[in-house]
Parts: structure tokens; sequence; C-alpha cells
């Protein structure tokens, strides 16, 4: 069985008045930022004549098209292009705005997201003075509605990248970018192909590492990845988001989703951390946790378990199946010096 890497649908991308940076953003029920997002791209720097908005409706079938709704009588100054995939999830919406992208350069975010007035403009200066395939911007987490628990960094990370460097760094481990804030070039994402469509978020199921699996892959091919920390964006996360409900089903996720990953990349041993010694850990934060009413060293440990039962349960699975993960042989010469 195939590794699921977006299908390389070619669009043509010589035509008159072909934009510098296409933004693709999937949305699936939550539209209701949507114009917010789009209020924020006319408000960058970059001339609105070298950006276009590429938005995938990725809602269930139906005759009501709240994607195409909220874009209806919009007035910005800047094309935009409402896209069908029927395909559920984050990656198949994505890939399958990047494949109508007209642009040199494509800029991924979500219909929640901020960007600051240089965001575009600082990411496209980045990748052209660094000849780099992608380049991560600093995604800023907010929470506007307050925290269920108190967050340890290790749950904050569970929102986004907690720590950033001061400049530019290559995003390799501890570092890594986020897909809500993220830049490539197009021609070489078709080559070297897209998301993974049995990562990342996809209806009620949370996936994830879609993006950090994308960059892996084309680092590990000779396509090295920026990070640019003055490329500025905002990502609000609600209270839901900070239950222990919610911390137990995105370990659970991820599990799987590391797992998943050893199929297409080498997966960096900081990103796994599912041996006895973890598991030792997070059992005694789990009692002291709950023994010394610490709720927030609980719920850490408590989606640790989840993480570490879920990756060890897709390996499984995964061997069952015949699925084995690549090899040092099979990566390049340079990855594998």
């Amino acid at each position: 069985m195939p590794v699921h890497v977006g299908r390389r649908r070619r669009e043509p991308m010589e035509e008159p008045d072909v934009p510098l940076v296409s933004v693709v953003v999937s949305a699936r029920g939550n539209t209701a930022a949507l114009r917010n997002l789009l209020d924020a791209l006319a408000r960058q720097s970059l001339p609105a004549a070298e950006l276009e908005a590429v938005v995938v409706d990725n809602d269930p079938p139906g005759p009501v098209r709240p994607v195409a709704d909220a874009v209806r009588g919009g007035d910005w100054p800047f094309r935009v292009r409402v896209l069908y995939e029927p395909t559920p999830g984050l990656s198949a919406g994505r890939n399958r705005g990047i494949c109508a992208a007209r642009g040199r350069y494509v800029a991924i975010t979500d219909p929640d997201i901020t960007p600051e007035p240089e965001w575009l403009q600082t990411l496209v200066t980045a990748i052209e003075e660094e000849k780099v395939f992608a380049v991560g911007g600093r995604t800023v987490v907010e929470y506007p509605g307050g925290e269920t628990v108190v967050l340890t960094k290790a749950l904050r990370e569970c929102h986004g990248a907690v720590d950033w460097p001061e400049h530019r760094e290559m995003a390799v481990w501890p570092y890594w970018v986020t897909g809500c804030n993220l830049l490539f070039e197009h021609r070489t994402a078709l080559d070297i192909g897209l998301f993974r469509t049995d990562l990342g978020r996809r209806g009620r199921w949370m996936g994830d590492c879609e993006d950090l699996e994308f960059v892996d892959r084309a680092r590990q091919s000779g396509h090295h990845t920026l990070i640019e920390p003055a490329a500025v964006a905002s990502h609000p996360v609600y209270r839901p988001e900070t239950t222990l409900r919610y911390f137990v089903r995105q370990g659970a996720g991820h599990g799987v989703c590391v797992a998943r990953m050893h199929l297409s990349v080498r997966v960096e041993p900081a990103a796994i951390q599912a041996g006895p010694p973890a598991v030792r850990e997070a059992m005694i934060g789990l009692v002291q946790g709950w023994t010394f009413l610490d709720r927030s060293r609980a719920v850490e440990s408590a989606r640790e378990l989840a993480r570490i039962g879920a990756y060890h349960l897709e390996r499984s699975r995964l061997r069952l199946l015949g699925r084995r993960p690549i090899t040092f042989a099979q990566l390049t010469t340079e990855e594998s010096s």
C-alpha cells in the first residue's frame, strides 16, 4: 500500500498576470473568520497585484456552501478563487489549492489566522535572499478566552511551537514550522510531492504532522527550510482546546501520525520519545499530579500516555500490513552522510 502523498496535478503556471504568491487556505466548518483573514491579506505590504487567494471549500456535500457565502460580495484588491475538495481533510484541501495555485510561491495558512501587514513580504524576502525551498514564520498562539488548566510548556506545544530563534535559522530540531505560516516554492513542491493525506486534521480526528513530514521529506531530498521569526501571524486557541479531553485526543492523534511518518521520512529521535523511560516518566507524573492535585501535570502525563500508546499501536498495525519504515539507504547520499 503506497504512502498517501498529494498527487501532482499540475495546472498551467505560465499565463498572463501570474501572481508572485498564491495564499492557499482550506476551510471546513470554520468559515466565520475567513473574511477577517482576507481583510488581513488586503492589508499586506506586498502589492495586491502580486497576490491571489485560493480558498478551498472542504465542507461536506450539501446545498448550502458557507465558504462561498463568506467570500461572495467581498471587495478585496486581489483575485479570490473558491474551489471545492470533496475528500475530507486538511491535507486534501491544501493539496487541491496548491495544485490550482498560479503563483511562483505558495503560502499556506488557516481561516482563523491573522497575519501582520509585513507577513508575506517578509517571507518572500527571506526565501529569495536565502535561496531555500521554504520559509516558515513565527506563529503567536493567543488564548482569548483563557485556559481551562494552567498550561505547561509541553501542553502549549500542542497548539504550536513555543521556542523561536531570534534571527533566521534552519528549521531543524528544536525548531519547527507551523502549517498555518509557511511559504514554499510551488514547482519544487509539485516535484517532491505535496502533503500526505493520511496525516493532518480530518474531521473530528485530530491528526497532525503533515507540515512537519512535508518539510522533513523536502530536507531529506536536499531542499531546506528556513525559519524567519520576523514573519508573524497570530493563532487563537479557545477554552475547549485546553481541556483534558482535548489533550488526550490530540496526544493519541499525534502518536498515530508520528508512527506513520516513519514510512516516508527519518524521524528525529527527539520527536518520538516513546521508550520505557518516557512511559515511566509519564506514569510518575500522572500519579504525582493526581496525588498533589497538580492538574496541569496530570493532564500533561495523561496526554503523554495516550501519545505513546497510540504510537506503538499504530506501528504494530503498520507492521502487520507490511508497511515498513524507510531506512538510511533510502535517503539521499547527502542526508545519510
